[in-house]
Order: C-alpha cells, then sequence, then structure tokens
C-alpha cells in the first residue's frame, strides 16, 4: 500500500515538467566556454624496471649465488567510461604512465607501477590514427586498454641453470606502448542550434540557460560549439548546443570553418533551426541550411526539425510572419531573446520532444 501511494504521488507531481528557474547566479562577464568533442590523444604507457645482477654474499657463504630480483612490470594506460564526464575540455593531450621499479638483490622483486586510467564520457568512440574504431566505450565504467606497460626484467637469478651456476646477466625492462588515438563524442547536446552567422543563436542559449557565450553584432561570435543545460522540476536536464554559424558552401569546404562546423551536427539528437526573422524573405535562411545539410549528409535532414523564428521585436519580423509560414515544410515557433517573447513555450515544448526523443531512442537499442 505505501509503494502504491508513492508511486501515484509521484506520477501526480510530475505529469508535467516545468523548467526551473537557475538556482546559481549566472556570469557577470562573458567567456567563451566551448565544447570540445574531438580529441588527439598520444599516450606512453610505463616503463619496466630492470632486473638486478646481484650475488649472495654472507659470513658463512662467500659465495652463495645470485639472488637478483624480477624488475616490476610498467603501468596501463586505460581508458574508462565515466557518466560524470560529459565533454573533452578536461582531458589533455599527452599522457605518461609511471615506470615499474627495477629489482634488487635477495630476490627483491620491484614494484609494479599502478596503472593510469583517463575517465572520458560515455558514448566516446576510439579511433586509431589510421581512421579504424579500436573501441566504444558505451557503458559507464567501461574500460578498455589504450596502451599496455613493458614487463619488468628478469633479474640474474632466473638464468641460474645446471650449466651456468653463476650467471651475471639479467634483462633490461621492457618499453611501454606508444600510442595516438583521437576521441570523437557520439553526442554532444539533445538539441543543437543551427542558423547562419549572427542569427542569434548564442542569445538563444543565454536566455534559456546559464551559459554565457559571447555575444556581439558580428559574424562568428561562436568558434566552438557552447553548451547549455535546461533543468525541470522533476530532475531531467537537456542539453542544447549552440552549432557555430553554417555559411552557404559550407558542405563543399568553400569556407574554411564550415565542414567542421556541419560535423557538430551529427551528435545532436535533434535541430533548432534559427532563422532571422528581420531580414528580408527569412525562409530562404530554411532553404539554404537544409541544402548545406543534404549536401553534406542525408541522414542530418532526416533528424527531427523544429524552426525557430528570432527577433521578433522588430516591426519588418512581425509583418512577414504569416508569409514566412506559409513557405515552410514545419510550423514556425516565434520568439524574441531581447524581449523574451514565447521562450517559456519553447522551454516546455523541448521537454515534450525530449521524452519522445529518449523513447525513440530506447526503442532502436531494443531491436
Amino acid at each position: 500500500m505505501i509503494r502504491t501511494s508513492v508511486r501515484r504521488l509521484t506520477t501526480k507531481v510530475f505529469s508535467n515538467p516545468k523548467p526551473l528557474a537557475p538556482s546559481k547566479p549566472k556570469a557577470s562577464v562573458d567567456f567563451d566556454n566551448y565544447f570540445q568533442d574531438e580529441l588527439e590523444l598520444r599516450l606512453i604507457a610505463g616503463k619496466g624496471g630492470d632486473g638486478k645482477s646481484s650475488f649472495s654474499k654472507t659470513f658463512q657463504n662467500e659465495f652463495g649465488g645470485p639472488n637478483g630480483g624480477d624488475g616490476g612490470n610498467g603501468a596501463h594506460i586505460i581508458l574508462q567510461a565515466s557518466k560524470y564526464h560529459s565533454s573533452l575540455n578536461n582531458i589533455k593531450n599527452v599522457f605518461k604512465a609511471d615506470n615499474g621499479e627495477p629489482g634488487e638483490a635477495n630476490f627483491k622483486k620491484g614494484k609494479s607501477a599502478e596503472h593510469l586510467i583517463i575517465e572520458i564520457p560515455v558514448g566516446t568512440i576510439v579511433r586509431k590514427i589510421n581512421g579504424n574504431i579500436a573501441c566504444e566505450l558505451k557503458k559507464h565504467e567501461q574500460r578498455f586498454i589504450a596502451a599496455r606497460g613493458g614487463l619488468g626484467g628478469k633479474g640474474n637469478y632466473y638464468f641460474l641453470s645446471n650449466m651456468n651456476r653463476a650467471p651475471v646477466e639479467c634483462e633490461l625492462g621492457a618499453n611501454g606502448d606508444k600510442k595516438k588515438y583521437k576521441l570523437e563524442l557520439q553526442l554532444i547536446a539533445h538539441f543543437g542550434l543551427l542558423g547562419f552567422p549572427n542569427a542569434g543563436k548564442s542569445s538563444l542559449l543565454r536566455a534559456i540557460s546559464r551559459a554565457r557565450p559571447i555575444v556581439g553584432d558580428y559574424e562568428f561570435t561562436t568558434r566552438q560549439p557552447q553548451l547549455g543545460s535546461i533543468e525541470y522540476d522533476d530532475f531531467v536536464q537537456i542539453h542544447v548546443a549552440d552549432i557555430p554559424g553554417i555559411v552557404p558552401g559550407a558542405s563543399k569546404q568553400k569556407q574554411g570553418l564550415g565542414s567542421k562546423f556541419l560535423r557538430h551536427i551529427e551528435r545532436c539528437l535533434a535541430l533548432l533551426i534559427i532563422i532571422d526573422m528581420s531580414v528580408e524573405r527569412p525562409w530562404e535562411q530554411y532553404d539554404l541550411l537544409m541544402n548545406e545539410l543534404h549536401e553534406y549528409k542525408t541522414d542530418l535532414t532526416k533528424k527531427p526539425i523544429t524552426i525557430i523564428g528570432n527577433k521578433m521585436d522588430d516591426h519588418d519580423a512581425k509583418l512577414q510572419l504569416e508569409q514566412t509560414r506559409q513557405h515552410l515544410p514545419y510550423p514556425l515557433l516565434p520568439i524574441s531573446t531581447v524581449e523574451k517573447i514565447n521562450i517559456d513555450k519553447l522551454l516546455l515544448y523541448l521537454r515534450k520532444q525530449y521524452d519522445e526523443l529518449i523513447t525513440n531512442e530506447w526503442r532502436d537499442r531494443m531491436k
């Protein structure tokens, strides 16, 4: 009886989740806190300890024989998936593991080094330099040995035999692996803000989250993806990424940064296309953006798409709203980040879309 009542109470309270106001104040200054979804990694595993060449000498037995110990093993470098990380920003480019300690006399083996564990976000693809996939870490605490440490060398006691009663040779520790990998995140956000430069993507991210991306009256204020989180009263967080502005010809690499920006879009579950309603014929922005997505990769146009008309505080935007809706294949949600028009409706809509996306993704995994 108690369990049933608690379940009913929980369903009643969170049946219509609402966005929460930020519990912490926003930063007083703008900053470029970009999101990194690709990283080149260089790993140097630990070297094995050298073996020891020594002989036992005691008061009663001056020629006691070899007693050199083996060296310890070098440390592996292990990549471990962690649900507590969502970006590659805090991961260094070069990691070097500890070496094993050398062996000592009296058959003492050197201490093996502790393995170096690097935590990376869940859903990270680890690629070799040639582009082949080495592994894909999909679950929390799933591990991959990226570079193996060298084995410790054998002491001279190991070479003792009937034919060689006083071996002096010993082994040097083996070198650890030296590997290079490229890390790629499968998913950087649930929703990606897509639009031409200066369409108001960064302003929208500031309006719906605590993120403080740089905003300016010039193109390409955003050079790297910016990530913001929206919290709801049922403890769900939705991540929204501000993708740098796409320019015509980006799919054919006519612009230096365009093709790089398109790769970020692949790692979003759904797209929020932002069009500037203050310009003439704003619906043409949608046509150009969809053409770039189709030319780059056809699958991108199959993602769930929502069209958002920004800058509705402009007088010209209100005049051409209905005409714009007639030219678009999807419903248009008019907003204004300056006057906070329809921002609450947008947040509720994003939550509804998020629930559908997560349900569909779970169905695909069960197939």
